[in-house]
């Protein structure tokens, strides 16, 4: 029997992985799409987490506790998280109004000491409720807050000590403010980002509108934010 030619076998290996991890580029291609404006085809976004994939399965090397979907779920956000900060899919305005929306709520939580209410941020911005709902429905927020949890830490860290134990101080940290967050918007995070739920799924599950819970994961992300001084 002929031996087969290594570069067509591994080929074929390189196929067959892309065909099997295909679904898992795809589901986090569309729970991105789903935070960004309506004119992002999700098909460019699939083809930029393809990019990621190809890095995963080049750059990975088996490791007790990490294992390839973990490593793979990085790279692809991050890819498709890389194209968006590349096409500055947030508008400029935008960016202003969310460095804006912070700045008032970190300022709001230190004078009250407590997490200020809907209408507290809308009076210190100067902006009726009506308009900072608004606001929450359009802001897009690129920031991947699944991707800071502890499980989805790069690969590399074993091989710096002091980077591993600051990214699992950061993580904790994450884990403490989402604690800390209002009920209904920490209600919103977990059935998002742990759940694997959209924002229609979680709509039925809370009896609200898909943009009611976009507003309320979009305020929850400001207080995240505020709280860890992100800008």
């Amino acid at each position: 029997m002929p031996s087969r030619n290594p570069a067509a076998y591994q080929a074929q290996d390189l196929n067959d992985a892309i065909n099997t991890h295909l679904p898992l580029v795809k589901r986090i291609a569309y729970q991105i799409a789903s935070r960004l404006p309506p004119n992002v085809e999700v098909d460019d976004l699939v083809q930029e987490g393809l990019t990621g994939l190809l890095d995963a399965l080049k750059r990975y090397e088996p490791q007790p506790n990490l294992n390839f979907e973990v490593y793979a779920r990085t790279r692809i956000r991050g890819a498709i998280y890389d194209a968006c900060r590349r096409n500055d899919i947030l508008p400029r305005n935008q960016r202003d109004e969310l460095v804006n929306l912070e700045k008032k709520t970190r300022s709001l939580e230190q004078t009250l000491g407590r997490h200020p209410t809907e209408i507290e941020i809308a009076d210190a911005c100067e902006i009726s409720l009506a308009e900072y709902h608004a606001v929450m429905g359009t802001m897009v927020n690129l920031m991947p807050l699944d991707d800071l949890s502890e499980d989805m830490l790069p690969a590399d860290l074993d091989s710096d000590p002091m980077q591993a134990a600051s990214m699992r101080q950061f993580a904790d940290r994450i884990a403490s403010v989402l604690e800390g967050l209002p009920e209904n918007e920490r209600l919103v995070m977990a059935l998002h980002y742990q759940e694997d739920l959209s924002y229609r799924e979680i709509a039925q599950v809370m009896n609200l509108t898909a943009g009611r819970i976009s507003q309320i994961h979009t305020q929850g992300m400001i207080r995240i934010r505020a709280k860890l001084k992100i800008a």
